[in-house]
């Protein structure tokens, strides 16, 4: 298990540098549990294009949550988010809507949803299955090669 691994195509605990992957990466194209970079994708994701469960970003797709300039999220938090069940927590001053189930129309659960699940098969396709792989297989980040 490599617990640092820096360079072009680093796997390890903690990757820094281009198409990094690991538990915490850090370049333009991180996968990981942590990703930060250019283009952040895994499962918290801060980037300038973040695409994760919690997402942090310029352009931010967030299948819970997501935050930044521009973004799509189940629920959003502040900046110009569009938040499928509103926004949470409350921002100061009273502004957005939080989350209350009582109050959503049943057109808006039934779109919401389905947008929700489009997003979640999306981050799979492109974040989950890769983060996941890069954890699991031989020579990975968690699974040594035998010596």
């Amino acid at each position: 298990m490599r617990i640092v691994a820096v360079g072009v195509d680093p796997i390890g605990l903690i990757a820094i540098g281009s198409n990094a992957t690991g538990i915490i990466a850090i370049g333009q194209l991180a996968t990981g549990v942590v990703a930060i970079g250019q283009l952040a994708r895994g499962g918290i994701a801060v980037g300038q294009l973040a695409l994760g469960l919690v997402s942090i970003g310029q352009l931010s797709v967030g299948v819970c949550w997501s935050v930044g300039i521009v973004g799509i999220g189940t629920i959003s938090g502040p900046g110009f988010i569009l938040g499928l069940f509103g926004r949470f927590p409350r921002e100061a001053g009273g502004k957005g809507r939080p989350v209350n189930a009582s109050a959503l129309q049943p057109w808006r659960i039934t779109v919401g949803t389905a947008l929700a699940v489009a997003i979640a098969a999306g981050w799979w396709f492109w974040a989950g299955a890769a983060m996941v792989d890069a954890l699991t297989r031989p020579g990975g980040i968690l699974i040594d090669l035998p010596q």
